[in-house]
């Protein structure tokens, strides 16, 4: 407070004299943030580590929901045209050959000329232990078992259950279903080459398939007296043993949920990791908070 007339002095230690300050054109320039324009904070370790939780449950999610998905057979209306034929069995003039696959001799004997368009409605799983026949040093590959013609030209093929063991198909259906044996083909198949072999590996449940080859007879060199022999018709229950010549994939089955399926197990592996990561480093930090969820 000041009395009336009474003087005012004041002492301001950090002004300088305005003869010293500096001239306008090299003075800073001063920048003042808006306080209409909100700060966005960085993401803590600890954010990241609360957000891991809730993507590997929409992972594991995921995957259950892309697994039931996949491989989901079309209706008739989606079938191609040349599905709806049945497959092409010719004679053959061709001699008896061999091939070398791992370090074996296999010997083939052709039996007939043999073209097929069909649905994959299952296959053998060569990755899995029940399966102790089929692997990568196996010359025998992924078995296909196929459906054609009339059982695609309306959607009770949709309604029978297919599974599929080592060498054989299994199938199953409720009473009423209109479903022709004779239009179903299980078929073990061989080849010499590595491009057909990968190409055979890449057919999935669901896929559409046009397959060309010989209809085959064949044995390997620790198979003794043992040959693994073709069915010669579409009416008995034994498989076509084809050699691969040509494999072409008309039209994906569900392709959208193969990749789902194949997301989300990546992310089910690959997000405990990260928590791993994000733990460690965060347990380093000076502004760990490791005791809060």
């Amino acid at each position: 407070m000041f009395e009336a007339g009474s003087s005012f002095r004041g002492h301001y230690p950090d002004c300088k004299l305005l003869s010293s300050l500096p001239s306008p054109e090299n003075r800073p320039t001063l920048r003042f943030a808006s306080s209409n324009e909100p700060s966005i904070p960085a993401l803590s370790l600890y954010s990241v580590r609360r957000l891991i939780g809730p993507l590997l449950a929409g992972a594991v999610a995921l995957t259950a929901v892309a697994w039931i998905m996949k491989g989901r057979l079309v209706t008739s209306a989606e079938i191609e045209a040349t599905l709806l034929q049945g497959p092409v069995q010719g004679a053959t003039a061709r001699d008896p050959f061999e091939f070398e696959y791992k370090g074996q001799q296999c010997r083939v004997e052709p039996v007939a000329t043999y073209e097929l368009w069909g649905l994959v409605v299952s296959h053998n799983n060569i990755e899995s232990l029940a399966d102790m026949y089929h692997d990568s040093t196996s010359v025998d590959t992924k078995d296909l078992c196929v459906i054609w013609g009339g059982n695609l030209e309306g959607d009770d093929f949709r309604e029978v259950e297919y599974t599929s063991g080592s060498w054989t198909c299994y199938f199953q259906y409720p009473m009423g279903v209109k479903f022709a044996h004779h239009e179903l083909g299980n078929n073990h198949l061989i080849t010499d080459s590595p491009e057909i072999r990968d190409q055979i590996a890449r057919v999935r449940v669901g896929d559409q398939i046009r397959m060309k080859g010989l209809l085959v007879d064949y044995q390997m060199d620790d198979w003794k007296a043992f040959w693994r022999r073709s069915s010669r018709v579409r009416t008995d229950t034994l498989c076509e043993v084809v050699f691969v010549e040509e494999l072409e994939i008309l039209q994906r089955g569900t392709p959208g949920w193969y990749s789902a399926f194949r997301i989300g197990k990546g992310l089910i592996v690959a997000l405990p990791i990260l928590y791993l990561i994000v733990f460690w480093l965060e347990a380093g930090s000076s502004n760990s908070r490791l005791g809060q969820l």
